[in-house]
């Protein structure tokens, strides 16, 4: 399915510039955190922009990683760790390209099928005396998203505190976002690390429990970009950097609390995130049910970015490089993984 957002340029400045661009074609996934990217079409950013947009449903992340490397997206909503494995080449054909900026952090969450609760777990320390005491009987299969992806990184941090292998303890495998939920209910799936909805709606659902959110495993950790092709970073940059503009300018919609009923409401809708969007409103507003029916507030269960929030500090490269390396695809020395990093974030 895809939502375009088409409008004629207007700016005499970008005339010359964007004769061969007909519009931008931008991949994503149905996500919260993919909001901005669609209000900024709702609010009329892109029109204001000069810009011709057309948004692209896509099942998951190897889709936009490969329609990135061959061309058939200019730009899109992405993991962070993805736009380091795209120029390194990681499952995909080697391919120039540039995080623009961070549009949004955290959002995530490790969240366990109700039937190991059944066996007394109720904690992490719980999980890790379950896995041991299991180990020859049961291996638990736990979802992320990619193996590139932030979710990756942040349940090998949370099992490697547990004293647990993420290689042998248990089985991680990739499963796309929107299939995260069902692969739950079927019981393919002990577990996942999944961006919002999937772990909200897996409580409402009463198929399984959150024990931590991102808040708690890596604060304010780097979540998603805005990337785009390095070819069309150098032939448009005026275009690009006016796309960059309405999507920043939507994130600070986005992250205005007073905007959230306002927000669910659209992204309700079949042609935004549809289903994606129940209980939307409440992760706006930063409230949160573990499971355990207590609604939690004042929480910082997602970020979008605005200001210094958007720009990969230091510490944000260091984060993303030490991860992708334990991870284990990005297959480089120390040294040239950071080069790697800082290239690929320099906007």
């Amino acid at each position: 399915m895809k939502l375009a957002h088409s409008f004629s340029r207007t700016h005499s400045n970008l005339k010359q510039a964007s004769h061969n661009l007909k519009h931008f074609r931008i991949g994503l996934v149905r996500l919260i955190d993919a909001t901005p990217y669609i209000m900024a079409g709702e609010l009329g950013y892109y029109k204001e922009a000069g810009l011709s947009v057309q948004l692209s449903w896509e099942l998951g992340w190897s889709s936009i990683k490969h329609k990135i490397a061959y061309g058939q997206l200019e730009a899109a909503h992405a993991l962070a760790p993805m736009a380091l494995s795209i120029v390194h080449g990681y499952e995909v054909a080697a391919t120039p390209c540039r995080a623009l900026m961070v549009t949004s952090r955290m959002g995530n969450a490790i969240t366990l099928a109700q039937h190991i609760r059944g066996r007394g777990v109720s904690s992490a320390e719980d999980f890790r005396q379950e896995v041991r005491s299991s180990k020859g009987t049961t291996r638990y299969t736990l979802g992320v998203v990619s193996l590139d992806s932030c979710h990756h990184i942040l349940l090998r941090q949370w099992l490697q505190g547990l004293r647990l292998d993420p290689d042998r303890d248990v089985r991680i495998v990739v499963v796309p976002p929107g299939q995260a939920l069902r692969n739950l209910r079927a019981g393919t799936l002990d577990g996942y690390c999944v961006g919002e909805p999937w772990s909200s709606l897996a409580v409402k659902d009463g198929l399984g429990w959150v024990l931590a959110l991102s808040q708690s495993l890596s604060a304010g950790h780097v979540e998603k970009v805005l990337l785009a092709r390095e070819r069309l970073c150098q032939s448009h940059p005026e275009e690009v950097e006016a796309l960059r503009s309405a999507i920043q300018k939507a994130c600070a919609y986005c992250s205005e609390v007073e905007n959230a009923a306002a927000i669910s409401r659209k992204m309700r809708r079949a042609v935004a995130l549809g289903p994606a969007a129940r209980g939307m409103e409440k992760i706006l507003r930063g409230e949160f049910d573990y499971g355990d029916g207590k609604l939690r507030s004042g929480l910082s269960v997602m970020q979008f970015c605005t200001g210094k929030q958007a720009h990969c500090s230091r510490a944000d490269l260091d984060w993303l490089v030490k991860g992708s390396l334990d991870c284990g695809w990005l297959k480089l020395p120390a040294d040239e993984a950071e080069q790697l990093a800082k290239r690929t974030f320099s906007h």
